[in-house]
């Protein structure tokens, strides 16, 4: 028999030579064994499934009543043999109790301790230096533009002095003591937590707004007459006291008056911010520019 001369050639004698090589007889056609015995060890799906069945309507028949399967009843069944048995209620509830008991008490849960440190008050000297420094800065800068309008020179050495060796201390002995780190007033000064979120109808009140706007508490008692006062003494000074008392005591006075709004809440906040500004404006006929 001659080779072949050609590729399709040679593929259609390999192709030839597989078919030929094959034995359909080597597939096995017989059908997989089937034990039907009745004393066979071995038990199907169905037998297994029927058997649980009756376990758990045996354990679900109520031994009080006639009916079965009537009322609740609690099963557990063990992860190694699987087998079925009945749980008492109350073995249950201690269980849970225990359970929740000892997650409550675990040492891994370390995120209570987290959020009670992230919601511990501010220590009294951190609580009082952030709100001093930007006063006293505050201060400087009121200073800085009284003397830029009024004085025929700019000491800045001297408005620095001033501002860190007499503001700033006497700033941060007052809002010390306001705060409570001095003298505990107790509760006096807080007030209750009042917001508008979550937000319901029933926050539409005049009542619940007289409480956000102005919460009842010694501080908004105190700074709130000091805001509208030190607000009107500011107005009048600067339009009609000579420049000499202007550049000497506005910073001062502009600086008590801003701190006294910052420790009121926003009602108070804003009637002490525009009640001496609508006073000078509307009574005193004083000019905003």
């Amino acid at each position: 028999m001659e080779a072949p001369r050609n590729r399709k050639q040679r593929r259609a004698a390999a192709a030839a030579s597989a078919n030929d090589s094959f034995d359909p007889s080597s597939i096995p056609m017989a059908h997989p064994p089937r034990n039907t015995t009745k004393n066979s060890k071995e038990k199907t799906l169905v037998e297994l499934i029927s058997e649980r069945e009756n376990e758990l309507l045996g354990l679900s028949q109520d031994k009080n009543s006639t009916t079965p399967g009537t009322g609740t009843r609690f099963v557990s069944i063990d992860p190694k043999s699987g087998e079925i048995s009945n749980l008492d209620a109350s073995d249950l509830a201690s269980e849970q109790t225990g359970t929740k008991g000892s997650i409550a008490g675990s040492p891994s849960d370390g995120n209570s301790g987290s959020e009670e440190d992230e919601d511990a008050a501010i220590p009294p000297f951190i609580d009082t230096v952030l709100l001093s420094v930007p006063l006293t800065t505050l201060h400087m800068t009121l200073a800085y533009l009284a003397a830029h309008q009024y004085a025929e020179y700019i000491v800045l050495d001297k408005l620095i002095r001033e501002s860190v060796f007499v503001a700033f201390p006497i700033l941060t002995f007052a809002i010390h003591l306001a705060h409570g780190h001095v003298v505990s007033f107790g509760n006096a000064l807080s007030s209750e937590h009042v917001s508008l979120i979550p937000f319901h109808r029933e926050k539409l009140s005049i009542a619940f707004l007289r409480k956000l706007l102005f919460p009842p508490s010694l501080r908004t008692t105190v700074f709130l007459p000091l805001a509208i006062y030190l607000g009107a003494k500011l107005m009048v000074m600067t339009n009609d006291e000579p420049y000499y008392a202007v550049m000497k005591r506005a910073p001062s006075i502009g600086t008590l008056w801003v701190w006294s709004i910052l420790e009121i809440p926003v009602g108070a906040a804003v009637l002490g911010a525009l009640g001496p500004l609508i006073w000078g404006v509307w009574w005193k006929g004083y000019g905003i520019f």
